[in-house]
C-alpha cells in the first residue's frame, strides 16, 4: 500500500506514493459496545488490482487495539509479533476476498481524542486523519473509497445509536441491549467514517432539495441543550440553499445529522451524513454567544456542509492534498459569510486572520507551502497554510479566470471527478480545460513556501499624462524554500484623483477606459502604463487582497489618506488605514515615545478617522473594522529585529492617543446607542464595541462606567464588550464586572470558557500563578480541549505582556504544561507549542529563554511524534 514511509524515520514523501495495490469494495463494520470495552469486527471485501494477480494489502493499525482474530477467505491468520507491534498487517491477496478481522478497544481510555472515544456519556469518533487506526485494523488512506454498512449494539440507556448514509435496519437485543444499522451508498475513505452511540436530545427540521428530495436534519445534543440549536438549524439550511443556488449542488442522503460533543480536538468534522462538532460551533443563542460567535456557528456549519461534495463526494488521494478539500471549502464559505451578512467586513476579516496568523507561518521554522512535501505527522499540518492560504490560491483563481471562468472551473471539476480521489492537479487541470488556458505557472503557488513580496514604484509623465507602474516580485530567503520561481500573481487596481472621485484606468494602447482592472504579473518585474491620469492620481492596489503577499508601495502618507477617505474597496480602505497605523507603531518604537512629528501623524489620522466615524453612508462595521489598530503580529513582522513587550507599549499609546483626539464624537455615539442598547444591530454592537474599547484607555471614569454597564447586560455581544474593555487595565471595575458574570455563568460550560479567556488575557492580571489558579476553579476540566486552550492557548497567544515577561517565567509556564498534556493528547500539545517556536525574530536574550523552554521539552522521554517534528523543525 502507499504508506510512503522512507527508511526507518516517519518522514512520508510525496514523491513515494504509489496507487494501491487492492481496492476495498465493501466494508462491514459491527461495534458491539459495553461498559469497559467495545468489540469492532470488520469485514472487508477485497479485490487485487494488479493484472498479474499478486497483489498486497496493508491494514494499518494503533498501539491501543488489542488483536481478536483475522481471517481470510474463512481461513485463521495470526499476524506475527513484528506486524502487530509495527500497527501494520500485511496480507497477499490474489483474487477477490474477504478479510474479517476484530479488535478489542477502550474509548473510556482514549485521551487523545482520535478514534472511538467517550465524551461525557456519549461515544463518537474523530478518524481524520488516521483515527481509524484506532478502531479497527484497515487501509485507511483517503485513496482507498469504500462503501460502508455499520451496525452498532449497545445498551438501551444509549438510545441513539448513530452512523454514516441512511438508517436501513434496527431493533431490540437481549440483555436490554438494541441495534442499528446504517449504510452509505456513497464509497468513501474510512477518515470520512463516524459513529456516535448516547443519551442524546434531538432537535429536527427538513429540507426539500431543488431535485425534491426531502431531508431530514437532525441535530443531537446533549440534554438540556435543545435550546440552543435554532441558530444552528438556520445556518444549516441557508447553507444547503446557498449551495444550490450558487454551486448547483445539492445534498445526497435522506438524513443530514450533527451531533454536538463536548470534548472535541477541531472545531468540527464533515464525516459524510453526520458532522460531528464541536459544541461551541453548535450551541449558540443571543444570550449566550456574541455577534462574532453565531456568525462563527454559521460558517463552520457551513464548511462543514460544503465538505459533502468538495471533501467528500471528491476526497484528496493522499494527504499531501488537503489543501483541496479545505483551501476551496474555506474559499466557498468565505463566500457563503459574504453574501450572507457584508462583504467588506468579512474580506477584512479574513485578510486580518491571514496577516495575523498565516504570515507568521510563513516565516516560521514550522514554514511549508499549502501542499507539502514531507511530514512526520499528518496532524501537524492542519495549519493556516494549508486552510487560509490555499483559499487565497484558490481565489486568485478567481481574479485571473473571472467569476465566470472561474465557477465553470469548478464545475468541470466536480463533474469529471465526483467518486473520486482526486488531487491538486487534477483542479488545475479542470480550471485549465474550462477556460483553454495554461495554468503551469501558477501551479508553483502549490509547492512554493513562503509569503512573496511585491513591491511598487511609480513614475509620471506630466507632458503625455502617462502613469508607469512597475512591478518587483521577490521570494524572501527561507529554509523551507529550495527552489524559486516567479509566481503569477493577480493585481486589481482602481484609480482615485485626489479628492477621492473614481477615474477611468485606461491601458496603455486602448482607448476604454475601466473602473477598475485585474493586472495579472508572471514577471520578476514588470511595468504597466495608465494614460490621460491626472498628475495627483493615487492607484488603490490589491483591492480585496487580490493576492497573499507582502505589498509595498511609494505611497505617501497623503496618499493613504486619501485612500482611507475614499476608496470604493472596503478592504483598501482599510488597508490604508492599517498602512497609516503601522507606520505611526514604528515610529513611535524606534523613537521609544510620541514626538512633535509622531503627534502630528496621529493628529491627521484621528481627523481621518473622525470623519468615517461621523460618515451617514458608510457602514457601522466597516467603521469599526477601519477603527482596529494593526495586530501585535503584523507589527512584529515588519521588524528586523523585536521586543513584543516595546510593540505591545507602541500599540497601546497609538490606540490611547486616537482615543483623546476622538473623544467628543465617540462619546456621543457611546451616549447614542446606550440609551436604547437593546436596539442596536449588529453593525452598531460592533462599533460600540470598538469604541468603548479605545475611550477605556484614557482611564477617564466615565468610560469605566460605561463599559460596566454594558458588561451586565443580558445581550452577550453587549456584555463581552464592556468586560473586554475593562480587561484591559486592572481597574476595581473589571473586578466587579468579572465576578458579576462569573457568578451569573458558572454552571455554564461554554460560557464559562469566554470567562476563562478574558482572565487569562488581562495583561495586568493574568500570571502564570493566575492561570495555575484558573486550572483549578470547579468549571475548568483539564481533559476538555477547549478549556485548555481558553486558559494556555489563550495566555501564550494574547497576553503578550505576561507571556513575554523579561524572567521566562510565561516561556516555562507553558512548556511544562505542554509537557504534561503531550502525554494525554499530543495534537492538543503540538498546537500549544507554536508561540514558542517564533522566537527568530526577537533579540538574543528572548531567543536563548524561549529556546531554553523548548530544549526543557525536548529531553522528555515519553515526547510524542507529533509534538517532536514541531520543536524539531524549530531548533533545527
Amino acid at each position: 500500500m502507499n504508506n510512503m514511509i522512507s527508511g526507518s524515520d516517519r518522514t512520508i514523501r510525496r514523491g513515494d506514493y504509489k496507487f494501491p495495490e487492492c481496492q476495498v469494495d465493501q466494508v462491514h463494520l459491527t461495534f458491539a459496545i459495553h461498559d469497559d470495552f467495545t468489540r469492532v469486527t470488520g469485514t472487508y471485501t477485497i479485490t487485487p488490482l494488479l493484472k498479474d494477480g499478486k497483489s498486497q494489502i496493508t491494514l494499518w493499525g494503533d498501539e491501543t487495539l488489542s488483536f481478536i482474530s483475522l481471517t481470510v477467505n474463512d481461513k485463521s491468520v495470526h499476524p506475527d509479533d513484528k506486524s502487530l507491534s509495527a500497527h501494520a498487517i500485511t496480507l497477499d491477496i490474489d483474487a477477490p476476498s474477504t478479510v474479517v478481522i476484530v479488535s478489542d478497544i477502550n474509548p473510556d481510555a482514549n485521551t487523545a481524542l482520535e478514534g472511538l472515544y467517550r465524551s461525557g456519556g456519549m461515544y463518537c469518533t474523530q478518524c481524520e486523519p488516521e483515527g481509524f487506526r484506532r478502531i479497527i485494523w484497515y487501509p485507511d488512506h483517503p485513496d482507498v473509497l469504500s462503501v460502508f454498512t455499520t451496525r452498532i449494539e449497545a445498551s438501551a440507556s444509549l438510545p441513539f445509536l448513530l452512523s454514516n448514509g441512511n438508517l436501513i435496519e434496527q431493533g431490540d437485543l437481549p440483555e436490554d441491549r438494541h441495534f442499528a444499522v446504517w449504510h452509505d451508498p456513497h464509497p468513501k475513505p474510512s477518515y470520512l467514517f463516524a459513529m456516535v452511540a448516547g443519551d442524546l436530545e434531538l432537535v429536527e427540521d427538513h429540507f426539500v432539495t431543488n431535485e425534491g428530495r426531502r431531508v431530514a436534519l437532525q441535530i443531537y445534543v446533549e440534554h438540556g441543550n435543545a435550546h440552543l440549536c435554532g441558530h444552528a438549524m438556520k445556518s444549516l439550511k441557508k447553507s444547503m440553499k446557498w449551495d444550490e443556488d450558487v454551486f448547483g449542488l445539492s445534498y445526497d442522503l435522506d438524513v443530514f445529522m450533527i451531533v454536538a460533543v463536548s470534548h472535541f480536538n477541531m472545531g468540527a468534522m464533515e464525516n459524510k451524513g453526520l458532522n460531528i462538532f464541536n459544541s461551541k460551533y453548535v450551541l449558540a443563542n443571543t444570550k449566550t454567544a456574541t455577534d462574532d460567535d453565531l456568525d462563527r456557528v454559521e460558517s463552520i456549519i457551513a464548511h462543514e456542509y460544503f465538505h459533502n461534495w468538495t471533501g467528500n463526494r471528491i476526497t484528496c488521494r493522499d494527504w499531501f492534498q488537503l489543501t483541496l478539500k479545505e483551501g476551496l471549502t474555506v474559499y466557498r464559505d468565505q463566500e457563503f459569510t459574504a453574501d450572507m451578512h457584508s462583504r467588506g467586513v468579512k474580506r477584512i476579516n479574513d485578510v486580518a486572520l491571514l496577516k495575523a496568523i498565516q504570515f507568521p507561518e510563513d516565516a516560521s521554522p514550522t514554514a511549508h507551502p499549502i501542499r507539502p512535501d514531507t511530514y512526520q505527522e499528518i496532524n501537524n499540518f492542519y495549519t493556516p497554510t494549508v486552510y487560509e492560504k490555499g483559499a487565497e490560491v484558490i481565489r486568485m483563481l478567481e481574479h485571473i479566470l473571472g467569476k465566470d471562468g472561474f465557477m465553470q472551473g469548478v464545475a468541470l471539476y466536480i463533474k469529471t471527478h465526483d467518486g473520486q480521489a482526486a488531487t491538486c492537479e487534477d483542479f488545475i487541470a479542470a480550471m485549465e480545460n474550462a477556460n483553454d488556458t495554461d495554468l503551469s505557472q501558477f501551479r508553483h503557488w502549490y509547492s512554493q513556501a513562503g509569503t512573496p513580496q511585491v513591491k511598487v514604484t511609480r513614475h509620471y509623465d506630466s507632458a503625455s499624462q502617462t502613469l508607469s507602474v512597475q512591478f518587483y516580485q521577490n521570494i524572501p530567503d527561507h529554509p523551507a524554500i529550495s527552489t524559486r520561481h516567479e509566481l503569477v500573481i493577480p493585481v486589481r487596481m482602481g484609480l482615485l484623483s485626489a479628492d477621492g472621485k473614481a477615474l477611468p484606468l485606461i491601458k496603455e494602447g486602448e482607448k476604454k477606459g475601466l473602473k477598475e482592472c485585474v493586472i495579472t504579473l508572471s514577471e520578476k518585474k514588470e511595468t504597466h502604463r495608465f494614460e490621460k491620469v491626472p498628475e495627483d492620481a493615487v492607484p488603490s492596489l490589491m483591492r480585496g487582497f487580490s493576492a497573499p503577499v507582502q505589498l509595498t508601495t511609494d505611497l505617501n502618507s497623503d496618499e493613504l489618506l486619501v485612500l482611507l477617505a475614499a476608496d470604493k474597496d472596503s478592504y483598501g480602505r482599510w488597508n490604508a488605514g492599517q498602512e497609516l497605523m503601522k507606520s505611526i507603531i514604528l515610529a513611535i518604537i524606534a523613537n521609544d515615545n510620541l514626538n512633535d512629528s509622531i503627534n502630528n501623524d496621529i493628529s491627521k489620522l484621528s481627523t481621518s478617522l473622525i470623519a468615517i466615524l461621523e460618515s451617514k453612508s458608510l457602514d457601522s462595521s466597516v467603521k469599526a473594522e477601519i477603527l482596529k489598530l494593526p495586530s501585535q503580529q503584523v507589527i512584529e513582522a515588519a521588524l528586523p529585529l523585536v521586543d513584543p513587550l516595546s510593540v505591545l507599549s507602541a500599540r497601546r499609546k497609538l490606540a490611547k492617543a486616537i482615543a483623546r483626539h476622538m473623544w467628543d464624537p465617540a462619546q456621543a455615539i457611546i451616549t447614542r446607542l446606550m440609551a436604547d442598547l437593546g436596539k442596536c444591530d449588529a453593525g452598531q454592537r460592533r462599533l460600540l464595541n470598538m469604541l468603548i474599547h479605545l475611550l477605556v484607555l484614557t482611564r477617564e471614569e466615565k468610560p469605566y462606567q460605561q463599559a460596566l454597564l454594558m458588561a451586565g447586560h443580558k445581550n452577550m455581544t453587549l456584555s463581552m464588550a464592556g468586560l473586554g474593555a475593562l480587561n484591559q487595565s486592572d481597574a476595581a471595575e473589571r473586578m466587579q464586572a468579572m465576578a458579576e458574570f462569573e457568578a451569573r455563568w458558572k454552571n455554564d460550560p461554554l460560557v464559562m470558557e469566554k470567562w476563562f479567556s478574558l482572565e487569562a488575557s488581562c495583561p495586568f492580571v493574568s500570571t502564570p500563578e493566575h492561570c495555575e489558579a484558573l486550572m483549578q476553579h470547579p468549571a475548568f476540566d483539564p481533559g476538555n480541549p477547549n478549556k485548555l486552550r481558553s486558559v494556555i492557548s489563550v495566555f501564550a497567544a494574547i497576553n503578550y505582556r505576561m507571556f513575554h515577561a523579561n524572567d521566562g517565567s510565561g516561556y516555562r509556564f507553558l512548556a511544562h504544561h505542554i509537557a504534561e498534556i503531550d502525554g494525554r493528547n499530543p495534537q492538543i500539545a503540538a498546537r500549544m507549542v507554536l508561540p514558542l517556536t517564533r522566537f527568530s525574530r526577537y533579540h538574543e536574550d528572548r531567543q536563548a529563554l524561549m529556546k531554553g523552554a523548548l530544549i526543557r521539552l525536548k529531553t522528555a522521554k515519553t515526547l510524542s511524534s507529533d509534538l517532536s517534528e514541531v520543536i524539531e523543525k524549530t531548533l533545527t
